[in-house]
C-alpha cells in the first residue's frame, strides 16, 4: 500500500508525465484496493471470521466502505488503532510521493 500511494503521489508531483509512468500509475491505482482486499481476507482467515464466498471481489470494489466496517465488526473500538496506523502509512507515503515536487519547486 505504501508503494502504491507513493507512486501515485510521485506521478502527480511530476505533472503527470506520459509514457511508462502512466502505466505504473494505473497499475498502482489497481493494486491499492487489491492490497486492502488481500489484507482483509488474510486477517479474516487468521481470526477465524467467516466471510461470504466471493468476498474478495466485493472487498476490492467496495474497500473504502467495507474495510472499515470489517474492522469495527471484528475489533470494536480498537479499530481506531488500525485506522490510525493506516492514516500514518498514508501520510508517510504521501510525503514520499511529494518529494519530487518539493525538490523541483525549490530549485526554480
Amino acid at each position: 500500500m505504501f508503494y502504491c500511494i507513493a507512486v501515485l503521489g510521485m506521478y502527480e508531483s511530476l505533472d503527470s508525465p506520459g509514457g511508462f509512468h502512466v502505466t505504473l500509475a494505473y497499475l498502482a491505482t489497481l493494486l491499492f484496493p487489491g492490497s486492502i482486499a488481500l489484507w482483509v481476507l488474510a486477517d479474516a482467515r487468521r481470526r477465524g471470521h467467516p466471510l461470504p464466498y466471493d468476498a474478495g471481489s466485493f472487498i476490492y470494489f467496495a474497500s473504502p466502505v467495507f474495510a472499515p466496517l470489517y474492522l469495527f465488526s471484528t475489533r470494536g473500538w480498537r479499530a481506531f488503532v488500525t485506522l490510525g496506523w493506516f492514516l500514518l502509512l498514508y501520510l508517510a507515503a504521501s510525503f514520499v510521493g511529494a518529494i519530487p515536487y518539493l525538490l523541483f519547486s525549490t530549485s526554480e
